[in-house]
């Protein structure tokens, strides 16, 4: 196992202990977001979509006693698409005991897998997260302008032209402030993700 593959697994294996506050507070700060975002695009509204963020955490927080893990079973992003998915599921059906809650022992990764990638939502959801992620470990490196440029023009998709007008700089400086920020995202994503494929 590599360095980084042994840090993505890491914050996994902290979770099983219970009283360790800082790391379930680190799992929701690098997954509450995507869990949240996700059961929108579900449909959920903003009050039932923060709902089931506690309910998937809740539930792993119960399922994480114990856990050993097993990369052969498959990525852990396909569970956390199906926690959102079946939490959204017990909700929208106003039913809490509708569902089970979703065991990682008993878990089916393949076909959670096979879901996930089917699911095109969940994977736009899963690179946004991703980009977020980084972008903030970046971001300390950058002048505020250049940021303003990147966000502008690659975020919000406003034209290079426009994008140099509103912030008085050239479109050179738009394109080189796009470059710059695209490659450390990258570097950034290479060295050290959120556990992606966990």
């Amino acid at each position: 196992m590599s360095n980084h593959d042994s840090t993505r697994v890491s914050l996994l294996l902290r979770l099983r202990d219970r009283t360790d506050k800082l790391s379930w507070q680190d799992f929701h700060d690098r997954y509450g977001e995507l869990l949240y975002r996700f059961a929108r695009a579900r449909g959920a509204s903003a009050v039932d979509a923060e709902d089931i963020v506690q309910e998937v955490e809740m539930y792993l927080f119960k399922a994480m006693e114990g856990f050993e893990y097993d990369a052969a079973k498959g990525r852990f992003r396909a569970y956390l698409r199906s926690a959102v998915v079946h939490a959204a599921g017990r909700r929208a059906a106003k039913e809490a005991r509708q569902g089970e809650a979703v065991d990682p022992e008993a878990f089916d990764y393949l076909t959670a897998v096979r879901e996930a990638n089917e699911d095109d939502r969940w994977e736009r959801e899963w690179r946004l997260h991703r980009l977020r992620w980084a972008l903030r470990q970046v971001a300390p490196e950058f002048a505020k302008k250049t940021l303003e440029a990147f966000q502008l023009h690659v975020l919000a998709d406003r034209p290079a032209r426009e994008t140099a007008q509103q912030l008085g700089l050239s479109e050179a400086s738009v394109y080189q402030a796009k470059s710059r920020i695209l490659k450390r995202v990258k570097e950034r994503l290479d060295a050290l993700d959120p556990e992606a494929d966990v």
